[in-house]
């Protein structure tokens, strides 16, 4: 096996989707920045790093000024619509030179992506995989001298290739955020746009189609002086609104009421928007209260469908009683967008339009999501009588247990047709609608 490089140049790797018409706000790569602050946080005296935060642009072209970089070590960011074209330029760099280490992170930087094509076929490029918490883990590759198999094998929250497949060391704990680098204090994030925001990891629930699901139930939050701290930073960089990627603003309370005393003090949402998740059957006056506060609060609504049937599929419930009540009351006070979930199992596509008409009635904006097998949801939680059937690229459903792929596609049409007529928009992986007039 080939020696792997020591030195501590460091290339960091990203690439956004195309600009989805359905979704025109530019939001920054935060997951690789805070990667990139941890890595300049930790002090190491012979660090040289340098970040492509890509657009469109080709994998030959990038690949070609990676190497000119010379890079000892080379870490991506890997997201469904980012894997193919990432894979194609850490293949071109590792055949430039054997000895690089090659890292991959983010949501599809998981073992069963790389079990079946397209991607089997790149699993000799990849050194090592970063599972969930990557700032720390990230800074302890580079910190290693010697970056054998071995010694990246006794790193929490990492899988290391292990004969034909790879083997997963013990997870990485949830991170402390305070102890987190901040990219925006850094100056390291894109000035413009939205903001990106987060009070907490985790989530304490484990729906089947999500990937929070799999994190532990959060319990560290950040503390109010950090927030505070954050705002002035986020606030430096000319956004409109903060987008807070919380699992949602009201799934735990410790956060929130850091969260809200943070944004008392520092005045921020009086000048700048919000745009958030909230979980219904946790909605509280606290919450009303606070969204009355903001200067212009847009909340989305995960129903995901109207029918308990199709819920239990994926370890959901719906109270109709409760979400009328708790809608009327969150229309008082921000701007609303109910969203559902297209092709998931259980469903049908009778069922489907119902729950479809359901939402267009609502005085809100409506979001509908085409299901995707995410690889720490549906592809390795759903059991066999789903009958999952998806893209291997995209991992966009195709046919699962109540959806032939044919109504599918039918159903696709009918959503981008209505959204033509409707004055809606239609993206790669969702369809957004106005407020019915």
């Amino acid at each position: 096996m080939t020696a792997l490089r020591s030195g501590r140049r460091v290339a960091l790797v990203a690439q956004y989707p195309e600009r989805d018409p359905a979704m025109p706000s530019f939001v920054p790569n935060l997951g690789l920045r805070m990667v990139e602050a941890s890595v300049r946080a930790a002090g190491f005296p012979d660090l040289a790093c340098r970040v492509w935060d890509l657009d469109e642009a080709g994998p030959a072209a990038v690949a070609r000024e990676i190497v000119a970089f010379d890079p000892d070590i080379v870490g991506f960011s890997a997201y469904l619509w980012s894997l193919p074209f990432l894979c194609r330029v850490a293949d071109l760099i590792k055949q430039d030179d054997p000895r690089r280490l090659i890292v991959f992170g983010g949501p599809s930087a998981r073992p069963v992506m790389f079990a079946h094509p397209p991607f089997f076929g790149f699993r000799d490029v990849i050194d090592v995989l970063v599972i969930n918490e990557g700032e720390e883990t990230f800074r302890d590759i580079v910190a290693l001298d010697a970056r054998t198999p071995d010694a990246l094998g006794t790193l929490r929250g990492v899988a290391v290739k292990d004969g034909p497949g790879w083997r997963e060391t013990a997870a990485r704990p949830l991170a402390d955020l305070d102890s987190l680098a901040s990219p925006y204090a850094l100056d390291l994030v894109q000035h413009g746009g939205l903001g990106v925001l987060q009070t907490y990891r985790g989530c304490p629930f484990t729906c089947a189609f999500c990937e929070w699901g799999v994190m532990e139930s959060p319990k560290r939050v950040r503390a109010v002086e950090h927030l505070e701290r954050e705002f002035g930073a986020i606030a430096r960089h000319g956004v409109y609104a903060a987008l807070l990627v919380d699992a949602g603003l009201n799934l735990n309370r410790n956060a929130f009421l850091n969260l809200r005393r943070a944004a008392d003090e520092s005045g921020f949402f009086e000048r700048h928007g919000l745009i958030c998740e909230v979980y219904p059957a946790a909605v509280r006056q606290e919450h009303l209260d606070f969204l009355k506060s903001v200067s212009n609060a847009y909340v989305g609504i995960g129903l995901q469908s109207f029918d308990n049937a199709v819920l239990a599929h994926v370890d959901r419930t719906y109270d109709e009683r409760r979400f009328d009540e708790t809608f009327a009351r969150l229309d008082e006070v921000a701007s609303l967008a109910v969203e559902i979930i297209l092709g998931l199992p259980g469903d049908s596509p009778e069922a489907f339009r119902r729950n479809f008409e359901r939402a267009r009635q609502l005085p809100c904006a409506l979001r509908v999501y085409h299901c995707v097998v995410l690889p720490s949801g549906l592809m390795v939680r759903s059991p066999p009588e789903h009958r999952l059937d998806y893209d291997p690229v995209s991992l966009k459903m195709t046919s699962c247990t109540g959806w032939s792929e044919a109504a599918l596609q039918t159903e696709c049409r009918f959503l981008t047709r209505q959204a033509a007529m409707n004055g809606g928009r239609t993206g790669e992986f969702f369809w957004t609608f106005p407020p019915p007039r």
